[in-house]
């Protein structure tokens, strides 16, 4: 039997060949919490938007970003060729945002037959090459059902609000047990009502008030932080980077920032440089300032691009998303009503 197997990165496929998984094994490799994303005509033009994304973004070549993308995406589209097709994927945010993309990939070609899918409530680039291979005894067979669950919760992520993941996430999410835990996590990404911090910002922000830190520190209080981790370390450094370069800094720290790709010299000074909360910083953090109504925002959540001084937020508080011109007054749509984060 030929088989197709997608999973999250190349650590992921490197361990499931070393623990004897046969078949042609795909990394999906793209951090879709963050960035546009946004409908197209396809998944090639979805991934012409993301490839030049994540170029930008990271410093990477485009030729590089996009040459990566299209060798996915043609392996992906002839999955014809192939009798099964086996998604590898994780409990965190990461993954569960690529399960949509795959699914909704699937949805569109019409294909349900052969497909299967493998949840793990674990990493599985941290499992041995003699323990990954356990998680494929709770596989599960990808239904029709299924994938109109998985391509109406990604359609609603393209949309330009938040609007219609609220409304989805009303709905039972099947056999997907880790999604609702994880877009509940997504939606934490959002500027808060007081302050104008997503929730990783908090957490950064915070960790830099204790005092006696640096990027390093900071990213594993990140991770620590996290029931499922999600971000990585790129990701995380870069949005250090987007509180020192703000308009009104809200950290003091190294002078440029993170170089991705960089000499190893280059990366421990970024990493070693110590970091300091500015006074604007603090105002921040005590509520006595808010970082978007002073700096404005320029940046996607998912189809929604949060633009100027007032944005789309999130009150944790009575757990509302709020439009643009409300406040906490606002009858917004709540994640109260939900069902709970685990079925």
């Amino acid at each position: 039997m030929s088989e197709l197997i997608i999973t999250n990165g190349d650590a992921a496929a490197d361990i499931l060949a070393a623990g004897g998984a046969s078949g042609r094994i795909v990394p999906w490799r793209d951090v879709l919490h963050e960035g546009p994303l946004i409908p197209a005509a396809g998944l090639g033009s979805f991934s012409e938007v993301r490839a030049g994304y994540l170029s930008e973004r990271f410093d990477i070549p485009l030729a590089e970003t996009s040459a990566d993308f299209l060798m996915r995406d043609a392996v992906v589209k002839a999955h014809a060729m192939f009798d099964r097709v086996s998604i590898w994927l994780e409990h965190d945010l990461y993954d569960q945002l690529q399960l949509l993309q795959i699914l909704h990939f699937f949805q569109t070609e019409g294909r349900a037959e052969g497909l299967r899918l493998i949840q793990a409530d674990d990493f599985l680039a941290t499992q041995s090459p003699e323990t990954v291979l356990r998680f494929a005894d709770d596989a599960t067979p990808i239904t029709k059902p299924m994938l109109a669950t998985a391509a109406s919760l990604w359609k609603a992520l393209t949309d330009p609000s938040p609007e219609g993941l609220f409304r989805q996430l009303r709905s039972p999410t099947g056999s997907f047990r880790f999604l609702r835990p994880a877009l509940g996590r997504f939606i934490e990404e959002l500027p808060a009502l007081h302050g104008g911090l997503s929730r990783t910002e908090h957490i950064i922000a915070s960790s830099v008030a204790a005092g006696g830190i640096n990027a390093r520190d900071v990213f594993a209080r990140l991770l620590a932080s996290e029931d499922a981790p999600f971000m990585g370390d790129w990701s995380a450094f870069r949005t250090v980077d987007d509180l020192v370069d703000a308009g009104e800094p809200l950290i003091n720290g190294p002078e440029s920032k993170y170089p991705c790709q960089g000499e190893a010299n280059d990366i421990e000074a970024y990493l070693t440089a110590p970091l300091a909360l500015t006074r604007f910083g603090r105002s921040v953090l005590s509520g006595d300032a808010d970082m978007i109504a002073v700096n404005g925002v320029d940046r996607w959540w998912a189809g929604t691009h949060l633009q100027g001084h007032d944005c789309w937020r999130w009150n944790s508080t009575s757990r509302h998303v709020v439009p643009p011109g409300g406040d906490e007054t606002s009858d917004g749509l709540s994640a109260a009503k939900q069902e709970p984060a685990h079925e």
